[in-house]
């Protein structure tokens, strides 16, 4: 920025009658400073004008350089940022472990399950014995009367061995529904995931008599799919032989069910006789897949299940 008196000062120095001031002998004695090449000569400047204390000098930037004007804020409290991902930068708490005196749910379950199947076949095995009892004393009545008090006596043994037999099946698939449940939560949760099928529908497809010869199998599939520690193909063959034998003992009960409500009505002896004995049959062989199943469960499902290992391993020798 040059001021106007300096600007006026470039038609020449100020004469005085006794001649050129000193200043002006000075400016005639340095020589002029060379142009820079390519660039046109535009005579002698003076140097006062680059010395004078009325001369500043300000670099600013070419026009497209110069940045654009950011928006102006508003005024007030910034919003919270949010994460679709919970952050690993800054502290990380670490998980507190359970001490000795807490407990895994699924554990405990599993524990409750194992003892109420062992109890579910102790009572079908002794609904099979009493009604066994009964079969024989149809048998001997046949050819030999028997005594009435031993007749009314059998009766009741069969009526209390199903009566008990009854009540601990409608216990032991309350806690198979709990433990299936716990089983799934468990399974999902690994995943950091959420059981997608509600509570009803669990119940309705592992406690319903009939339905859940295919409906538990769906929901123990879905487990074994949801868990990395389970053999796929060796988990998938387990349960498929697991439910082939519980969709037989079905049968057998239903059967025996069906036969045991016809001998009643019939009022036939004989008849009386085959409902027994298909009674006798079905609860037999329900107690012995009641003890089965809780071993084969806790064998697919209690723990991790390692790949087996060769019999014969082969080492190359040099």
């Amino acid at each position: 920025m040059v001021d106007s008196d300096v600007i006026g000062d470039r038609a020449g120095p100020a004469q005085t009658p006794h001649g050129p001031t000193a200043s002006h002998r000075e400016i005639q004695a340095r020589p002029a400073a060379p142009s820079a090449p390519g660039q046109p000569s535009s005579g002698p400047r003076s140097s006062r004008l680059y010395r004078s204390r009325h001369v500043r000098w300000v670099a600013r930037r070419p026009p497209e350089a110069i940045p654009a004007r950011r928006p102006m804020v508003a005024p007030g409290p910034r919003p919270i940022p949010r994460y679709v991902y919970v952050p690993r930068w800054g502290l990380r708490d670490v998980p507190v472990e359970a001490g000795g005196d807490g407990h895994n749910p699924l554990e405990a379950l599993t524990a409750v399950l194992l003892h109420a199947l062992r109890l579910l076949a102790g009572a079908l095995g002794l609904a099979a014995v009493v009604h066994l009892l009964r079969y024989i004393l149809l048998v001997v009545n046949r050819s030999v009367p028997v005594a009435g008090w031993t007749d009314r006596a059998s009766a009741f043994l069969a009526i209390f061995g199903g009566l008990v037999a009854f009540g601990v099946f409608v216990y032991a698939t309350v806690v198979f529904t709990r433990w299936i449940t716990a089983l799934r939560d468990d399974a999902y949760r690994r995943h950091d995931l959420r059981d997608p099928r509600p509570r009803w529908q669990i119940a309705l497809l592992a406690a319903v008599p009939l339905v859940n010869v295919a409906g538990a199998a769906v929901l123990l599939h879905e487990v074994a799919r949801m868990r990395d520690d389970l053999e796929p193909e060796r988990t998938r063959r387990r349960l498929t032989k697991l439910w082939v034998a519980w969709a037989i003992v079905n049968v057998l009960a239903l059967i025996a069910v069906i036969t045991r409500v016809v001998a009643t009505a019939s009022g036939s002896i004989q008849t009386s006789a085959n409902g027994l004995a298909a009674v006798v049959i079905s609860s037999a062989v329900s107690g012995v897949f009641a003890w089965w199943l809780g071993t084969r469960l806790m064998a697919i499902f209690g723990a991790p299940q390692d790949e087996p290992l060769p019999s014969r391993r082969w080492v190359a020798v040099a």
